[in-house]
């Protein structure tokens, strides 16, 4: 590390030493600091008189072999399910709003196994959004500085893993959609899109990982809830096994867990965490913005950030609309 320092490296001690300037060094740090500020010298260049920092490398190339294996993972894994639910016994015909108008009582082996490739990515972010969040050591807590530059500038690796699962989820499933009248929305698919994009391009300038490891991982976890709920409603289980089947009741009991989930956790993660998260990363944007650090620790990246911001007001109102569809069709059940 301290032979050749990265860009990164340097951008996470520049945000140390920014942080602890009042502070005394250890003195390995202090030659660390040392060095990443000899090194800094050299890759600095000027730019209207004024010494700006040189780009940060990619942090997408190294990440284009994982993000190519899952697209491959998700598709085997779709065309795996579809070929083998037919073989478990249970019977997959669906509600004859899921079927052409000329085959009323279809089977709909594709639909459930787009939602378990959904079900299996959504579970991976989820789970590791919220062991980097809360849990781990090395996560947002502990692994990067808890002030605006380190929430914006740091470098996470868990955020990243965050940021190639949103880019591969959300990359297949913007493609898949297309050929799944259910699932082939405008506003499903705008928030595909957009969320590809900021999971691409916080992989590339390596941004936000605090903010990305809650937006783009805690807030999966209540759809988890939500892909389990949305399979039973397409294959409810009455439909899939007889009603003298002992498996019945747990099913129901299942499908009734993860209803009931879903919207608790929608609740706490999607409208009270992520309007307080959101409110705290604007706070962050404009403080680094107002004291000018994107061209210190990431040149190049000061549009992507007005991007992030713009993205983040529209998806809190997403929330809020998708938050009163659940009401409503609570509503309706009662």
């Amino acid at each position: 590390v301290v032979g050749s320092p990265t860009k990164r490296i340097q951008n996470n001690l520049l945000i140390i030493h920014n942080n602890h300037q009042s502070t005394s060094y250890p003195a390995t740090l202090s030659h660390i600091m040392c060095i990443a500020t000899k090194q800094q010298q050299h890759y600095n260049s000027k730019k209207n008189g004024v010494m700006v920092a040189a780009a940060a490398p990619s942090g997408l190339r190294p990440m284009l072999p994982l993000i190519l294996y899952g697209y491959a993972f998700n598709t085997a894994l779709y065309f795996s399910v579809k070929a083998l639910l037919p073989q478990t016994g249970w019977d997959f015909t669906v509600d004859p709003t899921h079927c052409p108008e000329d085959n009323p009582s279809c089977t709909r082996t594709d639909l459930a196994a787009f939602q378990i490739v959904a079900l299996v990515n959504l579970t991976y972010l989820g789970l590791l959004g919220v062991y980097s969040y809360y849990i781990s050591n090395k996560g947002v807590k502990h692994g990067i500085p808890n002030t605006p530059q380190g929430r914006i500038f740091g470098h996470l690796l868990e955020a990243d893993y965050v940021n190639v699962g949103i880019v591969v989820f959300q990359g297949w499933d913007f493609v898949a959609s297309i050929f799944f009248e259910e699932h082939c929305t405008m506003i499903m698919m705008t928030h595909h899109l957009l969320a590809f994009i900021c999971g691409l391009y916080s992989l590339e300038y390596g941004l936000v990982p605090h903010y990305a490891v809650y937006f783009g991982g805690v807030s999966e976890f209540s759809s988890i809830f939500l892909a389990i709920s949305t399979l039973f409603q397409y294959h409810p289980p009455s439909a899939l096994v007889p009603a003298d089947s002992p498996k019945l009741p747990l099913l129901n009991k299942i499908e009734l867990f993860c209803q009931a989930m879903f919207v608790l956790t929608f609740f706490i993660f999607r409208i009270v965490g992520w309007v307080h998260t959101c409110y705290k990363f604007l706070n962050d944007c404009r403080y680094v913005i107002h004291n000018k650090l994107v061209d210190r620790y990431q040149p190049g990246s000061g549009w992507f950030l007005w991007y992030l911001i713009t993205i983040s007001l529209l998806l809190s109102m997403l929330q809020i609309f998708w938050f009163w569809q659940i009401v409503e069709k609570i509503k309706s059940m009662l």
